[in-house]
């Protein structure tokens, strides 16, 4: 009985050590490849940054234009109003109007000469 229990024990030792694991070979990530992909990560924030940054002075850029439009929509509209007033004010009429009853001017022909321009 010893001999069979002795073959039964050897039998479970090859069993046992045939049973090994397969272990995955874990790839590590070299100094250099640790490098190279943070120059990338950190290329890809300063691209993304700038691209923000770019985005943000167009548009603040685009807020000042259209201001800047509005002050010269409102100023053309001021100088035509002006405009309006230069020519109304420089009648010939208005003009000899106020010559002659406010500041007591006559009108004498023969000292008149007309300017063409």
């Amino acid at each position: 009985m010893n001999m069979v229990a002795r073959k039964y024990q050897e039998q479970q030792q090859q069993q046992v050590q045939t049973k090994t694991r397969v272990r995955r070979v874990r790839m590590n990530v070299t100094f250099g490849e640790k490098l190279i992909i943070g120059f990338i990560v950190a290329c890809t924030f300063l691209m993304v940054s700038m691209i923000v940054h770019n985005y943000a002075t167009i548009y603040g850029t685009n807020q000042e234009v259209y201001e800047l439009e509005a002050l010269i929509a409102e100023q053309v509209q001021l100088n035509e109003g002006l405009s309006l007033q230069v020519v109304e004010l420089s009648a010939p009429d208005r003009i000899l109007y106020l010559a002659s009853e406010e500041l007591g001017m006559t009108l004498d022909d023969n000292k008149v000469k007309v300017v063409n321009n």
